[in-house]
């Protein structure tokens, strides 16, 4: 590699850091979008889902949750985690609702409901069907079932119900201690005569409320020839067999609801069978013969719950599931970001405050990285201390560009320093930041996980802006004026940061190009400033405090050169 001269390493480091940071932090301005408050995006999707359905395909009559829940035709089901119903017509569970999580982080806000009834806007159910082929009789939503235990244990309940032909099918529905639902079939044949039956279950969900976040996949998510798969619902067209898959399911950005298929005789199946209506397949391979006064039992498993990765690790090893952990969406590095959530759940089980989580994890890196940043910094100083010898060979060889690209060359080696060396710190910085932001962004501990004071959602972006006055004033400011206190603090962090690196080289005789540089680096804390404002909180918290440290271990880097330079 040549260099003209010293000042254009200068600028072609300066080029390269501005370049990496802006490629990173507009990067994720442009492609993620800024999250609207939660308790919003829930109203609109409450009002949404008493909205009658835009779609001349579809002639049903759509009513609100509320309505549909409170039908008599139902028995509740329940357990520590979970509770919800079945529809007795048809037998579809079609509720189900997480006591552990709230749709917003007000008081009184609702938990959250990740199946939903049959005919509302947004309908989120699981239907089991069997098809008598003897007979021409199919079981369908309208086939009555009756409870037989209704007044039993809410976490166990039997459902029954017989076709014209002579089969009666008893359904075992039960739950776990978790997130699983476990549902037994008994098909009983009282005939006299043998019957061929088909069945398949099917997780259908309509109007699915999607984010369009970049940094988090959200969609179809499973795992197919044991390899995972994740489809966005645009890109769902027809339906697709997956001759291998023992889970598939639809992935929110913190919920699963997945079937799992641990029958050998079975494959799974997706399709669009509408506009924004989806269904997920479990489907027999052969018929199932039923001889007269013999019964033949179907097993299936659904999973509706949080994507906590200690969660999904336990059933995945519970039920011998092909990477079922990797439902969360781990990204491009995640080598990196899924020890890093691996290592957030621990922390988060032994600390009740995630802030703190969020200040070991920065502490941590800064620890390890030091070594680097410390080698960094003193090839920075060196560098500073051979400007002398630099200038030089610059006038030495003015009108001789090759031999002063090898004398400098030749000094550096000699000097063991690199021009470059002053990027590296920002080379380690980006990937780091890049995996933080999404185990930040996708891990069900950050949400609504509060810190202290304002902050009561570390997931989200800081909410108590300047230019109203902290909330004194009853307005809410347009986005690109919506910033918080915590990025104000990062970027008086960043600038204080700057204002180090500059004081100390205070005496040293600057080029206009260095001086350049310097008035140029006084618009990044405004331009991050900005940018950040829209990030969640975690992820500003944890850059303020990185900068801290990092103007702490310089200052004690910048004091060890000086006494060593002193005792030379």
């Amino acid at each position: 590699m040549a260099f003209d001269n010293n000042e254009q390493s200068n600028n072609r480091n300066f080029i390269i850091a501005i370049v990496l940071f802006m490629a990173v932090m507009f990067g994720y301005s442009y492609f993620f979008n800024e999250r609207k408050p939660e308790a919003e995006e829930t109203k609109k999707t409450e009002e949404s889902r008493a909205l009658p359905l835009k779609n001349e395909e579809t002639t049903r009559k759509e009513i609100s949750v509320k309505d549909a829940v409170s039908k008599d035709s139902r028995v509740s089901i329940e357990n520590s985690h979970m509770t919800g119903s079945i529809d007795l017509n048809g037998g579809i569970i079609d509720e189900v609702v997480l006591k552990d999580y709230k749709q917003t982080t007000e008081k009184d806000s609702e938990s959250v409901m990740l199946l939903t009834p049959r005919n509302t806007f947004s309908e989120f159910f699981y239907e089991i069907l069997y098809n008598d082929k003897t007979n021409n009789e199919a079981l369908s939503e309208k086939t009555v079932w009756v409870a037989e235990n209704f007044e039993g244990n809410r976490q166990k309940v039997t459902l029954k119900t017989q076709t014209q032909n002579g089969i009666i099918i008893e359904r075992t529905i039960s739950l776990d201690d978790g997130y699983l639902i476990n549902i037994t079939d008994k098909i009983i044949n009282v005939s006299d005569k043998n019957v061929k039956i088909s069945a398949n279950s099917n997780l259908v969900r309509t109007n699915p409320q999607v984010n369009n976040y970049a940094v988090v996949h959200e969609g179809l998510v499973g795992n197919a020839y044991e390899k995972i798969e994740e489809i966005k619902y645009k890109d769902v067209e027809g339906e697709t067999k997956l001759s291998k898959s023992d889970w598939f399911g639809y992935a929110d950005i913190y919920w699963l609801c997945s079937v799992i298929n641990k029958d050998k005789d079975s494959f799974v199946s997706y399709s669009k069978i509408s506009g924004e209506s989806f269904k997920i397949s479990t489907n027999t391979k052969n018929d199932i013969d039923v001889a007269p006064d013999s019964v033949a039992e179907l097993n299936y498993l659904l999973f509706t719950g949080p994507k906590d990765i200690g969660i999904l690790k336990g059933y995945g090893d519970q039920l011998n599931l092909y990477k079922f952990d990797m439902a969360i969406d781990f990204g491009w590095f995640f080598m990196i970001t899924k020890p890093l959530i691996y290592f957030m759940d621990v922390l988060a089980k032994v600390f009740s405050n995630m802030g703190l989580v969020v200040l070991i994890l920065t502490l941590l890196f800064k620890v390890l990285t030091y070594p680097l940043v410390k080698k960094s910094f003193k090839s920075v100083a060196k560098m500073k201390e051979m400007r002398p010898k630099i200038s030089n060979l610059q006038k030495l060889y003015a009108h001789d560009k090759m031999r002063m690209n090898q004398e400098l060359m030749a000094l550096y080696k000699k000097e063991q320093i690199s021009p470059m060396s002053g990027c590296l710190p920002m080379l380690l910085q980006a990937p780091i930041f890049f995996c933080l932001y999404k185990v930040f962004f996708v891990s069900i501990q950050m949400r609504h996980a509060p810190l202290f004071g304002w902050i009561q959602d570390l997931s989200a972006p800081d909410r108590l802006y300047v230019f109203n006055l902290f909330g004194l004033i009853d307005w809410t400011p347009p986005s690109f004026l919506q910033i918080g206190v915590w990025p104000l603090i990062m970027g008086l962090s960043m600038f204080l940061q700057q204002k180090l690196t500059t004081s100390s080289d205070k005496n040293a005789e600057k080029t206009s190009e260095q001086r350049m540089q310097e008035n140029m680096m006084l618009i990044l804390p405004i331009m991050f400033t900005y940018i950040c404002s829209s990030f969640p909180v975690a992820v500003v918290i944890y850059w303020t405090i990185s900068n801290i440290i990092s103007m702490v271990q310089q200052y004690f880097t910048n004091k060890s050169l000086e006494r060593e330079k002193e005792n030379r």
